[in-house]
């Protein structure tokens, strides 16, 4: 009879320590010593161009576990410069010095979604790329440009 509980108690104590691996220290081992790719993880300021001039619209915060990134921002500014307080989420991944993500408001309002683009420059601190998404006031879909920079701490 002590064989059995041995054995339960085995299978418990193994089961243990797979989840422990496979939950915390392989995606930890994966992505601080198999990942060689771009990092992006941090703040950024969201910057873009109205009526010729560049204006600063918010700032995203990223995460990054490997090639795969998630986030969340607060847009500060309208397309048409008034104050404003929206938080939208991200998901996505790096793929080279691209980056993609999908972007949705974090509350859900008004199905606000779609995706930006980004190519990180060389100085690892700006990534140039493309908002697409559907423009409320144009009734259409609307790409335009957008500069991340980095936030230094």
């Amino acid at each position: 009879m002590i064989e059995f509980y041995i054995s339960i108690l085995a299978g418990i104590v193994t089961a243990i320590i797979i989840a422990a691996v496979t939950k915390w220290l392989w995606p930890s081992f994966q992505d601080k010593c198999l990942y060689k790719g771009i990092r992006v993880a941090g703040a950024w300021e969201i910057s873009e161009v109205r009526n010729g001039k560049t204006v600063k619209a918010g700032k995203i915060h990223l995460k990054q576990k490997g090639r795969v990134i998630t986030g969340s921002s607060t847009r500060t500014k309208t397309r048409d410069g008034k104050k404003s307080e929206r938080h939208f989420k991200y998901h996505g991944f790096t793929c080279g010095k691209q980056i993609t993500l999908t972007f949705e408001d974090a509350k859900g309002v008004g199905f606000d979604t779609g995706t930006y683009v980004f190519m990180v420059q060389n100085d690892g601190s700006t990534m140039l790329g493309m908002a697409t998404f559907h423009g409320k006031t144009e009734n259409k879909i609307v790409s335009e440009p957008r500069t991340l920079t980095k936030v230094v701490a």
